[in-house]
């Protein structure tokens, strides 16, 4: 498998991140071609994991009519990484798309099952 280096500016800029439109391009065969030609071992990789799609945070939040401060109260969230989410600055963790996926399907239903 190849080593990418990347300085911690590229990093927090967000170069070399996944292309995912050229991504989905590739068919398995050239997939499992790129791994035979990188000597990659993929036997441990095991079933590919279904992954929620991205939430958009200021036009969900604005739909439930929320200042940022609001939404990051509610849903325990801290205002900063509202923000930085907002600002594409950050994106949130698969626990936290789980969250905002919830959110964005039932919001009522959240917020009972938050305050108990």
């Amino acid at each position: 498998m190849s080593i990418v280096k990347r300085n911690s500016k590229e990093i927090r800029e967000g170069r070399g991140r996944v292309n995912s439109p050229m991504l989905a391009r590739f068919t398995e065969k050239e997939i499992a071609r790129f791994a035979c030609e990188d000597d990659s071992d993929t036997t441990e990789l095991g079933e590919p994991r279904q992954m929620l799609p991205q939430t958009d945070v200021r036009a969900l939040r604005k739909r439930l009519g929320l200042s940022q401060a609001e939404f990051a109260k509610k849903y325990f969230l801290s205002i900063r990484t509202v923000q930085q989410w907002e600002q594409k600055q950050r994106s949130p963790s698969e626990s936290a798309r789980v969250l905002l996926y919830a959110i964005a399907r039932d919001a009522k239903a959240i917020e009972r099952a938050l305050r108990g």
